[in-house]
């Protein structure tokens, strides 16, 4: 996909693949819009579609269409094992394997569950998406409650699913950075509130400078977009016309994935925030939310939505609060400046101790493995 740079999983994958010693091929779609991802491993190697795009959504059927007739004539010598990214690569792989003796490794980046099925685009989407999953011999999930889930719409064996929390490589370590206070010029002692990702309704944006409101000098609210957003877009105005405190700013251009720790290392706190109106893939997000994992990987305590899952993590651990409401805001921010040190403590001890990439992808590497029988390719 053109997004591949903000794809955490993915990217940590390869990259886990190469520290294992494979030689790894990634194949994806270059998007001029996306910073392109890079790898430091020797052993990865970069391969884009012929065909370019300059779009905010490049055309998904068009492209995923285009995209597996390509892969099928570059996998003409396949490997035994090809790892699918998201449903693009699925379908591509799943084409591949019906015509070529290859294994398909299945990383379910999200769950197309309580979507209407309404059109037969739609039924054929879902046929092949449960056929293509079925005969994946793994299907990765990032969360316990996403796996059941993922095994009753597609019907995949629960012993087939493997979970790998959507998170960061490498162990937890505290990381400060002024990469968003040099932005916007402020002062490098102004506590940020960040809100990152996709700015939409399924991330509730609008709770989030619903709830900012509420803040006091000198704190500041900042929205951050993973994919490039102007000023004039409409979602926008309307977000800047509810911030009646003049306390949110908006950033709207995003950074390269290298600098991601720069950019949530900002935070004195994080938003991690989804909306359950949009079905299970929001309301049951758990660990596969990428933002929770990196803020707590580098000491930033965090602020989430009052779901299953999400909320019962952070409460566990005692590394966040649990937005009920943006009337409570305030009284969270204090709770979590009360006992600063105790919350950044908690959040790299919970990452190393629960969410750490390497630690979980080792039952992945040994499954491949046995697949490929032992050959690194």
């Amino acid at each position: 996909m053109g997004t591949l740079d903000h794809q955490t999983g993915i990217l940590n994958a390869v990259r886990c693949f190469a520290a294992a010693g494979w030689q790894v091929d990634v194949y994806t779609v270059r998007n001029l819009r996306f910073p392109q991802a890079r790898f430091e491993s020797s052993l990865v190697t970069v391969r884009h579609l012929p065909v370019t795009f300059d779009a905010e959504r490049e055309p998904r059927m068009a492209v995923t269409l285009l995209f597996t007739v390509w892969m099928l004539f570059k996998l003409r010598r396949l490997p035994r094992v090809v790892f699918a990214g998201g449903i693009r690569g699925l379908f591509a792989a799943y084409a591949c394997s019906l015509l070529r003796s290859i294994q398909v490794i299945n990383y379910q980046t999200e769950l197309y569950i309580g979507e209407k099925l309404d059109t037969r685009a739609a039924h054929l989407f879902k046929a092949i998406e449960r056929r293509a999953a079925q005969r994946s011999l793994i299907t990765i999930e990032h969360d316990a409650t996403r796996r059941y889930l993922l095994s009753r719409d597609l019907g995949v064996p629960l012993e087939r699913i493997l979970v790998v929390p959507n998170a960061p490589c490498g162990p937890a370590r505290r990381h400060t950075s002024r990469l968003l206070h040099e932005r916007f010029g402020l002062d490098s002692s102004t506590p940020i509130l960040l809100c990152p990702g996709t700015i939409s309704p399924a991330f509730a944006t609008e709770l989030a400078v619903q709830a900012a409101q509420r803040l006091r000098e000198p704190w500041r609210c900042i929205v951050h977009s993973a994919q490039p957003r102007a000023d004039d877009d409409a979602e926008i105005r309307a977000l800047r016309a509810m911030d009646k405190q003049q306390c949110v700013l908006f950033s709207l251009a995003p950074v390269d994935y290298a600098r991601i720790d720069d950019l949530l290392g900002s935070a004195r706190v994080g938003l991690v925030l989804y909306s359950a109106l949009v079905g299970d893939n929001t309301a049951a997000v758990g660990l596969a939310s990428g933002k929770l994992s990196h803020f707590l990987k580098l000491g930033v305590p965090v602020i989430v939505s009052a779901l299953p899952g999400l909320a019962d993590f952070v409460l566990r651990h005692r590394v966040g609060e649990v937005l009920q409401s943006p009337d409570d805001l305030l009284q969270l921010i204090a709770r979590i400046d009360a006992d600063a040190d105790g919350y950044r403590a908690r959040a790299l001890q919970c990452f190393d101790e629960h969410l750490s990439y390497d630690q979980a992808f080792r039952v992945v590497l040994d499954a491949t493995e046995t697949l490929s029988d032992g050959r690194r390719s």
